[in-house]
């Protein structure tokens, strides 16, 4: 199918020169609103702040044998601490899972009855086993993917975890909850078009689960509408086969569920 070209004022068309800028100071200031921004969240010291702590003088203890080992570090012939061990990108996927479950706790789906963790477990199964990703910081990406926006967790507590390259996709991935809604949803959707081609692919599988999840529920009108755009604005965009591999299948999962649904809007489908 070919595609319509955009007019200049179209997303797509501005996307192209978003998609080469630095984030915004907005995007900044966005981020340092995640950082405590809900009473109860745990306090993180800064990063700066324990770089300029001195740290004490490891000291030397003797062992049974007459071997001298420093405090703190495995003496030799000795297991490696469990955090060294442990300290690889699958098990940081693994430790996302766990944290994630954990902060979802009690919450549900719209439908009163479905754990919460259900749906952001499906978008890290679609990543892996439908789009092939094997990125592993993006699928720990997913798993936390909405902790900023609906727990009492922040930017701080997930960076220190996993990492600040995970909660910068996580970031990117919140919406701004400091923004009146319709202004917020905007934002969000310019900001996922200016993101990098891996944050795409995450809101992508965020797109399939719930396009799946919604098909019998009245907010499926709403959901496709915006999986319509989204892909629409991140196709010419997308480089890598991994990108398109996830358009691909996501603009095929809207089509079966576009046939199968009649047509409210009164006028024809967008070009995907």
């Amino acid at each position: 199918m070919m595609r319509d070209t955009p007019a200049r004022n179209d997303i797509p068309f501005r996307a192209r020169e978003m998609s080469k800028k630095k984030p915004k100071k907005s995007l900044k200031a966005f981020r340092k609103f995640l950082v405590r921004r809900k009473p109860g969240a745990p306090h993180v010291e800064p990063k700066s702040l324990r770089a300029k702590r001195k740290k004490p003088k490891a000291k030397s203890v003797k062992t049974g044998k007459g071997v001298k080992a420093v405090k703190g570090k495995t003496p030799p012939g000795k297991t490696p601490p469990v955090r060294s061990v442990l300290a690889t990108p699958l098990q940081g996927t693994l430790r996302a899972a766990s944290f994630a479950a954990r902060k979802h706790m009690g919450q549900k789906r719209a439908d009163g009855i479905t754990p919460y963790f259900s749906h952001v477990a499906r978008v890290a199964f679609v990543l892996s086993h439908v789009f092939g990703v094997h990125d592993e910081e993006l699928i720990s990406a997913a798993f936390l993917h909405d902790t900023l926006e609906d727990t009492a967790t922040d930017y701080d507590e997930i960076a220190e975890n996993f990492g600040e390259e995970v909660a910068d996709i996580v970031v990117l991935l919140t919406k701004n909850n400091m923004l009146p809604k319709r202004v917020r949803e905007r934002e969000y959707e310019m900001r996922l078009i200016a993101a990098p081609e891996r944050v795409k692919i995450a809101k992508m599988a965020d797109l399939y689960d719930n396009l799946s999840d919604r098909v019998t529920s009245t907010k499926i009108l709403k959901t496709t509408q915006t999986a319509e755009r989204l892909l629409r604005a991140f196709g010419p965009l997308l480089l890598t086969r991994e990108g398109t591999g996830a358009h691909a299948r996501t603009a095929q999962l809207l089509v079966q569920i576009r046939l199968a649904q009649p047509d409210t809007t009164g006028g024809p489908h967008m070009a995907l």
